[in-house]
């Protein structure tokens, strides 16, 4: 029974493992695809290094994108962050929120 449940354990760990290593792995393509998407498409008004922004957690910043890209009609600053937020989907806003949010203040 002992060696049943070490073997176990052992599967367990490695499983858990791989698993850590694939989010390791996704988290930093999202944040090399949001670097390059925001340097497209934000750093021109957000600048490179958004102290108000940096460091917040994910959920939020893509909270509050979706906010802007679903709001009625925009204007000033945020219709131009509007029209921009309206050629991303999900994953892309997702993106740009996990780069913006591992940026230390």
């Amino acid at each position: 029974m002992t060696r049943y449940l070490r073997h176990g354990i052992l599967m367990l760990a490695a499983i858990l493992l791989v698993a850590g290593v694939q989010t390791v792995v996704a988290q930093d393509a999202a944040q090399k695809k949001g670097a390059e998407l925001y340097a497209s498409l934000c750093e021109s008004c957000h600048t490179p290094t958004p102290a108000k922004l940096m460091g917040k957690p994910v959920e939020a910043l893509t909270a509050g994108m979706n906010k802007v890209k679903n709001m009625g009609s925009a204007s000033g600053p945020l219709l131009k962050m509007q029209e921009n937020l309206k050629t991303l989907n999900a994953e892309q806003i997702n993106d740009i929120a996990v780069y913006i949010n591992q940026l230390k203040p």
